[in-house]
């Protein structure tokens, strides 16, 4: 039996190797989880502070706050 990685990690992975997705594409990156799970989580994480969610007409992008050392 496989362990599936918590989907913040598996967000914050995408999110990491490109500079922002848009939420079709990453929820095409990660059919281990449901549409509404990626969706709920992606909101929190905006409200955390971890992402920045962009709307646009018909299509929303992510990406990940700079981290400033």
């Amino acid at each position: 039996m496989s362990t599936q990685r918590p989907i913040s990690d598996r967000i914050l992975e995408l999110l990491r190797d490109s500079q922002e997705w848009a939420f079709d594409a990453l929820v095409a990156r990660s059919p281990e989880f449901n549409v509404s799970d990626i969706y709920n989580e992606i909101s929190r994480l905006n409200r955390n502070g971890k992402v920045i969610i962009t709307r646009g007409v018909g299509i929303f992008t992510i990406r990940q706050v700079a981290v400033v050392s």
